[in-house]
């Protein structure tokens, strides 16, 4: 079911590291662990400690890892911009 999963990009300078559909991603920024799932609200955050994604109908994980990045969920698409350097959440306030 398309409700059930959404499409994914993870981009980094060198290029595209992942696109496809997936069934959810998890993830870390300054407040803790959090997922996203299909049909999730829209949201941006700056996030560290890679990317754990579940493919649909798959019940494995892939990691991607990394330092930082941006993810930006908006109308059931996520896109990761993976070593966004200089920038921290301390930057915003």
């Amino acid at each position: 079911m398309d409700d059930q999963k959404f499409h994914l990009r993870i981009l980094s300078r060198e290029g595209v590291l992942f696109e496809g559909e997936v069934a959810s991603i998890t993830s870390y920024n300054e407040k803790g662990k959090f997922d996203v799932l299909a049909q999730h609200a829209n949201f941006i955050t700056l996030t560290t400690k890679g990317i754990y994604i579940r493919e649909t109908g798959s019940v494995e994980e892939r990691v991607i890892n990394f330092d930082n990045a941006l993810i930006r969920v908006r109308e059931n698409k996520v896109e990761a911009y993976v070593g966004i350097e200089g920038m921290s959440t301390q930057s915003f306030k």
